[in-house]
């Protein structure tokens, strides 16, 4: 599984051997979630463990229900208008059409335009429950036995809506766009006051079997086995089910940007009520994803009890096989023709805002929204003809791992100019291989389409497609302290660590598509990705100057290789097909298109001169259908040459085409104005088609570089106490340039954090008041190569605990007391991504041991 670079789970059970008699303790508490509109949740957890000299056994379990409201922006991606241009063959808005104050000074020019401006309501309920059965049996008092069982599962549900409209560039009437070439205040026509439900329902599972077992062999050597087999289950919807509810009517929506820190608003030149809305379609979805894996590891220990620098030695090895499985199913059910009369205007309540995001103070421009009960707009849904069945399933993807490992590592201590010297220095080694198998449509032809250029055919429907990978790593290690005084300790390691790709990297899966029309595409995981590396160097300095107050610094680096970055390669040849875009009939209807296209796109008949043509491009397409591109008018021509054996007749693109087969079924086509069948498939004799292929490689590079600060400080003689720690950011690849377009290197998550904490403790009190500040990281990029940055922010945090006497405790947590927010904008804190508001949340329980 992937992690941390370096990241480890080492699971340890409650041992009830090592416990004396009988053991029974109890949690119980109550959530008040300020942004829930339910009442307090519970929360329960207990222990019982009991030591019978050569058995033991002990039961651990929790209950905690949990649910909460999100209230927020939906998040907004920031389309690049000239590029879209480029892509679409028409401008959707420009900084200089009439209406738009342009303020851009970018030098490239380029503009940012926001696609939604909507809102978000969402209610989540969570129920978790976890439990763990242990069970020890001491044979001798050099073997030790341990089985356990483990399991934890989440319930989790959630209903919301979103609320708005998109925006996109179309239709803009005015506007303003600042320095930095965003569109910010923006009034745009004909859009209706959107809203979607979203819900979703997902039960996940953790079963884990294990068995420890312990062998002191003798004083200098002990062994421990481990066995588990555990697996994870997770079912639901992966993403949301999201039901679309719209109107007929229009109206100019005004949308006004929230600034640097704010949020946006969005007021409409009409009022919508329930008598204007219908359901129109649903995305339905499902899924499902299961993690199985056996490990046994065996684990030993050799003392030396001879005397010499080696104090131990700590070596094992461990197989572990590991198996991952996720399906993905997802199907667009609409309704024919849906209107408002279809719908009973009591599915859809008009609810007021009221204190909606006020965190952010924002004045909203529509106080209003629809406020749908799912039950009854699914019922409705159906009832018009609509269906939920998510359809057959779209992704399969499997990933078996067999992973060994061997581990060597040697604890010395020794002394230096008379002070005390600990080293530890090991190496692991780690080989796995990796099998990734996808359904795959994998296609034998490439067609070429009137309407979406290169398609593919997969005459062998879908099949299996495995591929296959490894990787080896060798990770060596070493840690040293040095006492310096009896009080100070310097402190230097050297390491290098590993991470797992992503699952989603690693499918095998391949999906086809085309760039430009006529060239065909691939694009899909790596099952053959190593691992990413990381070198590691720490050195610290502490100070232990009073009894209970240190402080500690820490200059951290990290080297990171191997970083996952996505990869395209030109030119590639897939399983031998051609492309009849590039063959001799569609190349010509190319080149006569083009030569229409430098002359300015103008008529293409001689009316003077019945039957003369001047172009080639339909005249009749050019009239009927004016949504015509330019590689669309060339597939036209090409299409008419095949039905007249390759070449075209005098009077074919005159208006109405006279003479056979211009006047029959094979190319009047009704509404099309082509002729059939409306493709042309490659065959033997087209040139072999060149792919690019996009696939996840270990191409990157990087480096983190940082500070620690830590201080905790006493105060002598009184109950009271801080601690401060603080972690700097001084280098490295963390930052990218706002003002480039593109994909640019970023080691994401990185940045400043601080925690400052102050604290009153006595035999029956304890009182904690921490702020957490956290920087503002760059998270990555979004769509359109935006880049998304979470902004800093300091949240305040407190708890008190009352000891009744030396076995019960009453506590109260209280969490986000200052009402912190949450937002991520883009490229610029204009470029509001999402926001949102969550609010204090408060627990009081009480913890009781027998």
């Amino acid at each position: 599984p992937s992690g941390g670079i370096g990241s480890t789970i080492n699971m340890v059970t409650t041992k009830p051997l090592m416990i004396d008699g009988t053991k029974v303790a109890i949690s119980l508490g109550t959530v008040h979630d300020t942004s829930s509109t339910t009442s307090e949740t519970p929360e329960i957890s207990l222990l019982y463990a009991t030591n019978k000299d050569y058995w033991g056994f002990s039961f651990s379990g929790s209950y905690q229900d949990r649910n909460n409201r999100e209230e927020g922006t939906r998040e907004s991606n920031w389309l690049i208008p000239s590029r879209m241009a480029a892509l679409e063959g028409y401008n959707r808005v420009t900084p200089n059409q009439t209406g738009i104050t342009n303020n851009n000074t970018r030098a490239d020019g380029a503009t940012f335009y926001q696609e939604p401006t909507a809102y978000q309501i969402k209610d989540n309920d969570r129920l978790r429950k976890n439990a763990q059965l242990t069970f020890q049996f001491a044979f001798s008092d050099n073997v030790v036995s341990t089985f356990d069982y483990t399991y934890s599962g989440v319930e989790f549900s959630s209903v919301g809506t979103m609320f708005g409209s998109w925006l996109g560039g179309w239709d803009t009437q005015s506007g303003t766009v600042n320095s930095n070439g965003v569109f910010t205040d923006v009034v745009v026509a004909n859009r209706s006051y959107d809203h979607q439900l979203i819900w979703g329902d997902t039960n996940s599972a953790n079963k884990s079997l294990g068995f420890n077992t312990e062998f002191v062999v003798s004083d200098s050597l002990n062994f421990t086995f481990d066995a588990h087999h555990s697996a994870a289950i997770k079912n639901g919807t992966e993403l949301p089910n999201e039901m679309g509810i719209s109107t007929a009517k229009k109206a100019t929506v005004t949308h006004t940007n929230g600034g640097a820190s704010g949020i946006n608003s969005f007021a409409y030149s009409d009022t919508f009520d329930a008598a204007d809305y219908y359901i129109s379609n649903l995305y339905a979805r499902d899924a499902y994803k299961k993690n199985e894996m056996n490990q046994y590891q065996l684990k030993g220990e050799w003392i030396n009890l001879d005397g010499g620098i080696i104090n131990s030695v700590d070596f094992g090895m461990s197989t572990t096989k590991s198996k991952f499985y996720d399906e993905r199913y997802e199907n667009n059910n609409s309704i024919q023709g849906p209107s408002a009369d279809d719908f009973s205007d009591s599915l859809f309540v008009k609810t007021n805002l009221g204190e909606f995001m006020d965190a952010f103070n924002t004045s909203l421009g529509t106080s209003y929204y629809f406020d749908i009960d799912k039950d009854a707009a699914v019922a409705a849904f159906i009832a018009a003809g609509g269906s939920v069945d998510p359809g057959a399933i779209d992704s399969n993807e499997r990933v078996s791992e067999d992973l060994e490992s061997a581990f060597i590592q040697f604890n010395m201590e020794t002394e230096l100019l008379g002070k005390p010297l600990n080293i530890i220095a090991g190496v692991r080694y780690e080989s796995s291989d990796t099998k990734s198998t996808s359904l795959e449509a994998r296609p034998d032809m490439i067609r070429v389409d009137f309407i979406n250029g290169v398609e593919y055919v997969a005459s062998g429907g879908i099949i299996d497609a495995p591929r296959f990978g490894s990787t080896e790593d060798t990770l060596p290690s070493i840690a040293v302290s040095y006492a310096l005084s009896e009080n100070e300790v310097i402190r230097f390691s050297a390491s290098k660590t590993i991470a797992r790709p992503s699952l989603q990297d690693k499918r095998s899966q391949l999906s086809y598509g085309n760039a430009d029309f006529w060239n065909p595409t691939a694009s899909g995981g790596n099952p053959n990705l190593q691992s990413l590396k990381s070198n590691n160097y720490d050195l610290a300095y502490e100070n232990y100057y009073a009894e209970g107050s240190y402080v500690a610094a820490n200059i951290f680096v990290k080297e990171i290789s191997d970083f996952v970055s996505g990869s395209t390669v030109s030119g590639v040849s897939v399983n031998g097909l051609t492309n009849a875009a590039y063959g001799e009939n569609i190349m010509a209807a190319r080149a006569c298109m083009q030569e229409w296209v430098d002359a300015g796109r103008g008529d293409t008949v001689s009316y003077g001169d019945e039957g003369s043509w001047v172009y080639c491009v339909s005249q009749q397409a050019i009239w009927a259908q004016p949504w015509m591109n330019d590689n669309q008018h060339a597939m036209w021509v090409a299409l008419a040459k095949a039905a007249n054996g390759g070449t075209l007749p005098p009077m074919f693109n005159n208006g109405w085409a006279f003479g056979e087969p211009w006047n029959g079924s094979v190319c009047n086509d009704g509404g099309w104005w082509r002729c059939n069948p409306g493709y042309i498939d490659s065959t033997a004799n087209d040139p072999l088609a060149l792919f690019t292929v996009s696939r996840p490689t270990n191409l990157e590079e990087g480096e983190v570089s940082g500070l620690e600060i830590t201080v905790q400080h006493l105060f002598e003689g009184t109950p009271y106490g801080m601690q401060f720690n603080a972690t700097k950011i001084t280098g490295g690849d963390v930052e990218i340039d706002r003002d480039n377009i593109g994909q640019q290197f970023i080691l994401p998550g990185f940045g400043d954090a601080g925690n400052l904490s102050v604290f009153y403790e006595d035999d029956k009190h304890t009182f904690r008041v921490a702020a957490n500040y956290r920087g503002e990281t760059v998270a990555g990029f979004g769509n359109y190569e935006q880049p998304l940055y979470v902004e800093a922010r300091t949240q305040i945090d407190a708890t008190y605990q009352y000891r009744v006497n030396e076995n019960t405790t009453i506590f109260v947590d209280m969490m986000n007391i200052n009402d912190e927010t949450t937002r991520l904008h883009a490229r610029y804190s204009e470029m509001l991504f999402l926001s949102q508001d969550h609010g204090p949340i408060y627990k009081l329980g009480f913890r009781s041991n027998f």
